[in-house]
C-alpha cells in the first residue's frame, strides 16, 4: 500500500480497519445494533479498529462490541470534542489530536481498511474524503459502505450519476463495496478486489 497517505503523521498498523459512523443517541437503535456487531466481528477477526474516540451512539457500540470480545480499539478525537462526543474511558489507546482535520489524517494513514456505517455530515465528509483519496492513488484500501437499511441509497445514486455524467470513469465504480450487514462488511474487506498503485494515471475523465 502507498504510504503517501502518512505525510509523517506514523506507520501503518497492519490489518487495522478505521470506521466511520455516528456518535448521536436518537438515531434508530438498529444503527448501534450494527456498530456493535461490526466491532465484536472485527476483533473477532484479529484486526485492530480505529475509531473517532466517542463512547456516544453508534461510535460507542462499536467500540464496547470490539472491546468487550477482547480486540483492540484506538480512538482518535480533537481536543475541543471531548465535552461534545465523551471520550471512551476503556479504549486500548487514545489519542487527542488538534482538530478534525488531523484526526482524518491520523485514522485513515493507520488504517488498511475503511468502513462507513450510517451517519451524519462528519461521516458524509470521512468517507467522501477517502473516495477521494483512493481515486488519486493516495489510499489503496477496500472502502466498505455498509447501507442499512438502505440509508446510502441517495449518496449511491449520486455516485453512480457522477460516473454517467462522466465526473468519473467506469473503473472508479470499483472504488467502493457496498453491503448491508456486519458480517458481510468484513468479509468485503478481504475479498475487495486490490487497487492499482498508478490510480493517479486515470484519476482526470
Amino acid at each position: 500500500m502507498s504510504d503517501r497517505c502518512s505525510d509523517g503523521v506514523g506507520d501503518r498498523l497492519p490489518g487495522a480497519v478505521c470506521v466511520y459512523c455516528a456518535s448521536s443517541t436518537r438515531a434508530d437503535p438498529a444503527y448501534r445494533d450494527l456498530a456493535a456487531e461490526l466491532g465484536a466481528r472485527l476483533a473477532a477477526a484479529g484486526r485492530t479498529l480505529i475509531y473517532g474516540g466517542s463512547r456516544q451512539g453508534s461510535m460507542g457500540a462499536l467500540a464496547d462490541g470490539a472491546l468487550n470480545a477482547g480486540g483492540v480499539v484506538v480512538g482518535v478525537m480533537p481536543g475541543f470534542l471531548q465535552a461534545l462526543e465523551i471520550a471512551h474511558d476503556r479504549l486500548s489507546e487514545l489519542h487527542i489530536v488538534g482538530d478534525l482535520r488531523e484526526r482524518k489524517q491520523w485514522m485513515l494513514c493507520r488504517a488498511s481498511a475503511v468502513v462507513a456505517l450510517p451517519g451524519g455530515t462528519g461521516t458524509f465528509e470521512e468517507l467522501l474524503e477517502a473516495l477521494t483519496l483512493k481515486r488519486l492513488g493516495i489510499f489503496l484500501g477496500p472502502i466498505v459502505i455498509c447501507n442499512q437499511r438502505g440509508y446510502y441509497d441517495p449518496l449511491l445514486t449520486l455516485l453512480e450519476s457522477a460516473v454517467t455524467e462522466r465526473f468519473m470513469s467506469e473503473q472508479h465504480r470499483a472504488m467502493w463495496q457496498v453491503v448491508d450487514g456486519a458480517a458481510a462488511a468484513v468479509r468485503a474487506i478481504d475479498e475487495a478486489p486490490p487497487w492499482p498503485e498508478d490510480a493517479l494515471s486515470f484519476a482526470s475523465v
